[in-house]
């Protein structure tokens, strides 16, 4: 069967605004397909090893290893994640089929549909299925202790690290930057400091920083690179004006709230109410990957979501089915397995689309 392309289906679902994603990579045995009681091998793209969604990705594919087995009549399934830099490279990779899955945030998702930035310039054609929930995460903005950087309008002419450049959430934050209206005088100004996660710490306590952004996942933690912040680094959150929190919620698919801070060990903050705007982020796999895998990993993360949580406590508790569609985007095809396990642990599934597995 050729690929459903996003215009076929944009086409059939009549615009935009509905948000309905396809994609097709892999076949058969050994690099997707499956179903068959063979071996499925699933290349999943990953942002990094000390994200949230790169950790969660992780715990499941420890999960997999261990509990997949032979089942009929799926077969073995084996869970490869690959470090691919970011949501976007992760798109890109799974363009040139080699990946079948991928992690990724739904802002980014929806930018792929629309081709927007970062997909612009260069338009990915086909996106893989919604799979089930893996965390939400809470976007925030912090000020090194001592800079004098007290609420959005202080931070033009400091040097702000709006997380690593090729991320899809660096996008989404370029995105509200820019619907603030803040965005060109940062970059006027020369306050946008580029670096890797691996090196923020470090850029702190060097001085080269004065804010940053950063996230907390699913209300239970830091991702791995901000432990490290934590531990090494003095912060204070900084305040939302009234026309940043404007600008944040006329950005597509992001909203401001309020919530009580939370997985910053070592800062005076904890417990306060903070500012943030969200950030949903899923599993992602192909239509080429057969209904019976889907409907496998489907079961799997319900039945182990105790010990995928113990490898992420970020990670969505999906022993609640509810929770593993809670994060869906309406009008987006679901991976037939999924929609298929969910309905029948009674889940509605009357506002979302059964995707078509692609032989």
């Amino acid at each position: 069967m050729d690929p459903v392309s996003k215009r076929d289906v944009l086409k059939a679902s009549g615009g935009l605004a509905t948000f309905a994603l396809a994609g097709c990579l892999g076949s058969g045995t050994g690099s997707g397909g499956g179903g068959d009681g063979g071996t499925t091998s699933i290349g999943v793209g990953i942002p990094s090893a000390t994200t949230t969604s790169g950790s969660a990705s992780n715990s499941l594919q420890r999960v997999v290893e261990e509990v997949s087995g032979d089942t009929e009549p799926a077969g073995e399934i084996r869970w490869n994640n690959q470090e691919t830099g970011g949501d976007p490279p992760s798109l890109r990779q799974y363009n040139q089929g080699n990946v079948q899955a991928t992690t990724g945030g739904n802002f980014v998702v929806a930018s792929a549909l629309q081709d927007a930035s970062p997909f612009s310039e260069q338009p990915v054609e086909e996106v893989p299925h919604q799979m089930f929930s893996l965390a939400p995460l809470h976007l925030q903005i912090l000020a090194v202790e001592g800079s004098g950087i007290e609420t959005t309008d202080d931070l033009v002419g400091n040097n702000l690290w709006p997380l690593p450049p090729q991320w899809g959430l660096r996008s989404q934050a370029e995105v509200v930057l820019q619907n603030v209206g803040l965005w060109s005088e940062l970059q006027d100004t020369n306050s946008i400091v580029d670096a890797g996660t691996d090196q923020v710490a470090g850029r702190i306590e060097e001085g080269d920083l004065d804010a940053i952004m950063c996230y907390g996942s699913g209300f239970a933690s830091l991702p791995g690179w901000a432990t490290e912040v934590d531990a090494r680094a003095n912060l204070t959150p900084v305040e939302w004006t009234d026309s940043f929190i404007e600008g944040t919620n006329s950005t597509r698919g992001t909203s401001h709230s309020e919530i009580e801070a939370y997985g910053w060990e070592n800062q005076n903050f904890t417990g306060d109410n903070i500012d943030i705007y969200g950030a949903d982020f899923q599993f992602f796999l192909s239509p080429a990957i057969s209904r019976d895998v889907g409907y496998e990993l489907a079961r799997i993360s319900h039945e182990n979501a105790e010990s995928l949580r113990d490898g992420q406590p970020a990670y969505s508790d999906h022993s609640d089915v509810e929770t593993m569609a809670s994060l869906f985007l309406e009008g987006h095809p679901i991976h037939a397995g999924t929609y298929d396990f969910l309905e029948d642990q009674d889940v509605d599934m009357s506002a979302y689309t059964r995707g078509d597995i692609q032989d």
